[in-house]
């Protein structure tokens, strides 16, 4: 009975948590939400393979989630031809003279991820992309107001890292010191801020609108940079984004989650190990599907999908399986079939010893009676 008792304790308050996500909304298949993003992902698709002038890093997230699903998608194949293209012309607008590190460093991550570094000159664009980074080791390209003046920020430093760091086009030197950059940003809760002033997000950011996707882009360049899952800033981080998972991925008076953010979570979760948390979060992003079958972040002020939030759900979807419906209590079952297991075998134990110590009594006294008998005759 204490057995059964303290397995309810344990195990209750979890499948009650978990009752009530899964009655909250009931959730499409993985496989069905992952093709309804792809086919809105190719519908929107221009015939030149972008998504719109300026928005090279939609482009860059759409691109790579057609190509995880199908490496010969033709939609991929316009997509990463015109980012190769435009990779390699020195008078594209995210390069330095215009300069937004972050643009760049996507589009770099997206074609060197699927393995279409031959389509561009490497050296020339790391030389180029590194060019964006200051003495003070971060890359620039965020503009604060009121003077909009380009400065190094977390997420510029973070997908610059990224994308350098996983074509293998960066040296130990720059790698350093742009670790060394980001590692003091982060805060006692875990999060990253976006600067080393007071500005913790912004909103008008596309690729970091939010402490979520700001400490989640962090992350997955610390580990392209070699940093693992013991490392206090890399643990630090990831229990802020599994705390975050737990509120639904909202911030401050949102009343919806974050979609971009938890794509982004989803990734660095899975990507050091944790893949319950990061099972979790799928469930999430699922839940977040629009009719048409796009994503659209809240952060945005959107009132429809957009190939940026699309693309980096896609992508979560496909490379954080499976099931997301049971990582929240399968632990807790474990543990506690493994306590019953274990108190089945003592039981047994105490069970046979008893029996066995009352045929030995029962026998001796047996012994006694006789003896006494033959005696007294």
């Amino acid at each position: 009975m204490i057995l059964i008792l303290a397995s309810a304790s344990v195990i209750t308050p979890q499948l009650m948590g978990h009752a009530f996500a899964v009655s909250s909304v009931s959730l499409a298949p993985a496989s069905t939400v992952i093709e309804r993003a792809l086919r809105w992902l190719a519908v929107n698709q221009s015939a030149d393979g972008s998504y719109g002038s300026y928005f090279e890093h939609e482009t860059a997230a759409a691109a790579y989630a057609l190509w995880l699903n199908n490496s010969a998608s033709s939609n991929a194949a316009r997509a990463f031809s015109l980012l190769s293209a435009e990779l390699d012309d020195s008078s594209s607008w995210f390069w330095p003279q215009y300069g937004e590190a972050d643009v760049a460093g996507s589009v770099l991550y997206s074609v060197s991820a699927s393995h279409h570094l031959s389509l561009i000159n490497l050296n020339s664009v790391s030389a180029r992309l590194l060019e964006f980074q200051q003495p003070d080791g971060g890359f620039k390209g965020y503009a604060a107001a009121p003077d909009y003046v380009s400065a190094s920020s977390s997420v510029d430093t973070s997908l610059a890292l990224w994308g350098l760091a996983n074509s293998s086009s960066i040296s130990s030197q720059s790698r350093m010191s742009a670790v060394n950059y980001l590692l003091p940003l982060q805060s006692n809760d875990g999060s990253f801020r976006l600067t080393s002033k007071i500005y913790s997000s912004n909103s008008t950011d596309s690729l970091g609108p939010e402490p979520l996707s700001v400490t989640a882009l962090v992350v997955l360049a610390l580990k392209a940079a070699g940093y693992t899952a013991s490392d206090n800033h890399v643990s630090m981080a990831l229990d802020f984004l599994t705390a975050s998972a737990s509120k639904n991925f909202t911030t401050g008076s949102d009343r919806n989650g974050h979609v971009y953010g938890a794509s982004l979570s989803a990734l660095a979760l899975a990507t050091f190990g944790r893949a319950s948390q990061a099972n979790d979060v799928v469930a999430f992003i699922i839940s977040q599907q629009d009719s048409d079958g796009g994503f659209r972040d809240i952060g945005r002020g959107s009132s429809g999908s957009n190939a940026l939030d699309t693309g980096w759900a896609a992508i979560a979807l496909e490379q954080v399986q499976p099931g997301p419906m049971f990582s929240s209590f399968l632990s807790p079952l474990v543990f506690v079939g493994a306590i019953i297991l274990v108190g089945v075998v003592v039981v047994a134990g105490v069970v046979t010893v008893y029996v066995s110590l009352r045929r030995r009594v029962a026998k001796s006294t047996l012994s006694s009676g006789t003896t006494l008998t033959i005696s007294t005759h």
